[in-house]
């Protein structure tokens, strides 16, 4: 008899033990979920627009990648050359004044920007973009440019 009752009284533990775990682990994730949504970091809806990477603005030479990268040519006695390469479509990046080239994109929703771009070929120029890295290429995808 007495066996019986430390079983019932056993096995009475551990249900509530169960419904105890059972309670902590529905707490918990919604302790969590909660977390989650109001710790996410605000954006800018501009950034939103583009993707996650918020726009930089950088300064530097449009140079076009056959020339640049084939034999280093940019400056202004390359200019010409840049011109007629980026109207014949060859790809164009951006020499920054601290020395890192981008590659330019196209932004899927609005190209506009780098066909401007492609106009100034060879010049110095302000620009606009999103940031990209991947395998040791920087990219950017182009929101604005000046001259």
């Amino acid at each position: 008899m007495l066996a019986g009752i430390a079983c019932s009284d056993d096995c009475t533990r551990k249900g509530n033990v169960s419904r105890r775990r059972q309670e902590m682990s529905k707490w918990y994730l919604w302790f969590l979920i909660a977390v989650l949504t109001f710790s996410s970091p605000a954006t800018d809806p501009a950034a939103e627009k583009h993707g996650i990477s918020p726009d930089i603005t950088l300064r530097g030479e449009i140079v076009d990648l056959a020339c640049y990268i084939g034999h280093g040519a940019k400056g202004p006695e390359h200019q010409k050359c840049a011109a007629k390469c980026a109207e014949l479509g060859q790809p164009l990046g951006l020499l920054s004044t601290d020395g890192k080239l981008y590659i330019l994109v196209a932004d899927h929703q609005d190209p506009s920007a780098l066909l401007r771009a492609r106009k100034l070929a060879g010049e110095q120029v302000e620009m606009s973009g999103e940031p990209a890295e991947r395998d040791g290429v920087s990219a950017l995808t182009v929101h604005a440019v000046k001259k």
